[in-house]
């Protein structure tokens, strides 16, 4: 007699090739036996049907290496308003480099950088001529680091104390088309579009000042933070796009000049600066403020909504205790259980909001602690949506380093997540009387690239403009759960 692990790792192998095989929606509750020696394998395929439902995030964990400012309003998605706190990297013992002529700062400048991409495109979204104001506020509480995008910034900063205020376009319309069009030896853009702040010459000061009288100071991140804890940059003027950036684009710039003699030994003042950076090492936190967008909650007979960046998701309700009830599940083993979610066409209005580039689904008792853990999918209890090339073709492998990829088949227009029965199995040992709810996520995926295949690095909430409607009818509610039962000859 075989030994019940092994009869359950026969049976499992047996049915691998039924399990990838079975990609019939309309597959009702039938049996299939499949005999080795001596024993019997019942294979059974049951539907069932999930119900969908559109619910509202409160909020999203909003610490990230990406900052994003403006306002941009679209006709089903509502009204968005993004803006930033950002702290500023230290280096370890910080100095000036020179000494500024009579101790004095010249100036200081805060540049918020947005680089082109590979195509000279630039990091906007929207109509990139619009005007748009930006004001720069002093941070005076230390920023944590588990930050939401709810949180109030007056919580932390001083709206009374205005730093720096401008008019910016994000398309910069007093550069050349020759100019923008520059590129080095390596064939990047030399241009960078950026909006320039000016900031008061005391903040300079400040900082000259306590290099000299309190060089502790620098000694760490820490220390510097309690110092500076940052600023808050946030759009108070405008509407109708958005700019994209990363911490390591902003840029704290301070002038000061010093005494130098010239060729003919005359003295003269040379300008210098020293920078400040942020990057991932310190924290940025963006806070994203919705609007108009109640009517998204409202039961729609069709479809469900997501949309991106924060607020809205689909939730997933699969009945569990149904299915462990008819399936008869304590004496059956489940197998195989396939999610795929088809969504509509997207709008066709001006920057319409297109599909977010992946999906992620996990439990709905679980979003706090994945992101706030920097967790990736374990195929168990969290799954992202696969990747298609442009052609709709699923990817194993990288075929091309330009190939462009969807976490989605645009062909079929289907968000794919596999086999995800180790969810359910997991969920219904653990909570037998109630249940499934999981939720289906807007997110950004990054990967890397070993042996010509993808392995996820990271996973984070979805902050560029997107939006989705999951159909939800009937049809494509529907579930197939396959499942096998082990009968032992010898004893019937």
């Amino acid at each position: 007699m075989k030994t019940s692990l092994e009869k359950l790792i026969a049976a499992c192998c047996l049915l691998t090739g039924f399990v990838l095989g079975s990609c019939d929606d309309n597959l009702t509750s039938v049996g299939i036996s499949i005999q080795p020696p001596g024993d019997r394998i019942t294979v059974y395929t049951d539907t069932f049907v999930m119900t969908a439902s559109t619910v509202k995030l409160d909020s999203i964990f909003a610490k990230t290496t990406q900052c994003i400012l403006g306002e941009m309003y679209d006709p089903l998605y509502g009204t968005i308003k993004s803006d930033f706190m950002c702290q500023f990297y230290c280096e370890e013992g910080f100095e000036f480099t020179e000494t500024p002529h009579e101790g004095k700062i010249d100036s200081v400048e805060l540049f918020i950088m947005y680089p082109n991409d590979s195509y000279g495109k630039i990091s906007a979204y929207g109509d990139t001529v619009l005007p748009m104001q930006v004001s720069v506020y002093p941070v005076e509480t230390s920023l944590g680091r588990n930050f939401y995008t709810n949180d109030d910034p007056e919580k932390y900063c001083d709206m009374n104390n205005l730093l720096g205020r401008t008019i910016y376009t994000p398309y910069d319309m007093s550069i050349t088309d020759s100019v923008r069009a520059l590129t080095d030896s390596y064939g990047y853009y030399i241009y960078t579009p950026n909006i320039r702040i000016k900031l008061p010459a005391w903040l300079g000061q400040k900082f000259y000042d306590e290099t000299i009288n309190n060089p502790s100071t620098f000694a760490s991140q820490n220390n510097f933070n309690a110092f500076f804890p940052g600023v808050y940059i946030t759009n108070t003027f405008g509407s109708g796009n958005l700019i994209f950036s990363q911490g390591e684009n902003l840029i704290l710039r301070i002038y000061y000049s010093v005494m130098r003699q010239d060729t003919l030994g005359q003295d003269s003042l040379a300008l210098r600066y020293e920078e400040l950076g942020s990057a991932k090492d310190v924290v940025q936190i963006n806070r994203f403020k919705n609007s108009n967008m109640d009517h998204l909650l409202e039961e729609n007979p069709t479809h469900t909504y997501i949309k991106a960046p924060a607020g809205i998701c689909t939730k997933l309700v699969i009945p569990t205790t149904k299915i462990s009830t008819e399936m008869d599940i304590q004496d059956r083993f489940i197998n195989g259980f396939t999610l795929n979610l088809k969504y509509l066409p997207a709008d066709e209005w001006d920057f319409a909001y297109a599909p977010p580039s992946y999906l992620l689904v996990l439990p709905e008792d679980s979003v706090k602690t994945f992101f706030e853990r920097g967790n990736i999918e374990n195929n168990t209890t969290s799954f992202v949506s696969y990747m298609y090339d442009i052609s709709g073709t699923y990817s194993t492998s990288f075929t091309s380093s330009s190939a462009t990829y969807y976490g989605y088949n645009p062909t079929t227009r289907t968000y794919s997540f596999g086999n995800i029965s180790n969810l359910l199995r997991t969920h219904i040992q653990n909570s037998p009387d109630k249940d499934l709810s999981v939720l289906v996520l807007p997110v950004n995926r990054s990967y890397t690239l070993s042996s010509s295949t993808y392995y996820t690095t990271g996973i984070s909430h979805a902050l560029y403009p997107a939006g989705l409607k999951i159909r939800k009818e009937e049809e494509f509610m529907k579930i197939v759960v396959l499942s096998s039962k082990f009968e032992d000859k010898d004893n019937q």
